[in-house]
């Protein structure tokens, strides 16, 4: 679960750094990451918790932070949004 988790992240953060061109497929992926990541980070905070009190020498914070890191790559996905919206400046780097 930890690997998977590990390239959805990974393909979250490419998704911000070089996004589709199609607004539809843009939309899909940021639902399908917030989705994924939402529920990494919940499923590896309680399984960190669970295993910090019942086996402490397994427990690991891995998959929770590959979960944040996957919703953080949607707040810039967001940030995009703003900054490429009507009246805004364009987006750092773009092509």
């Amino acid at each position: 679960m930890t690997i998977f988790a590990l390239m959805t992240a990974l393909a979250a953060w490419f998704s911000v750094w070089r996004p589709p061109e199609s607004t539809g497929l843009r939309v899909l992926l940021m639902g399908v990451f917030l989705l994924l990541g939402a529920l990494f980070a919940l499923t590896g905070g309680f399984a960190y918790w669970w295993d910090g009190g019942m086996r402490p020498a397994r427990a690991s914070p891995w998959l929770l932070i590959w979960g944040l890191l996957t919703l953080a790559s949607q707040a810039g996905n967001l940030l995009r949004a703003v900054f490429e919206g009507e009246g805004g400046t364009d987006w750092p780097g773009r092509r």
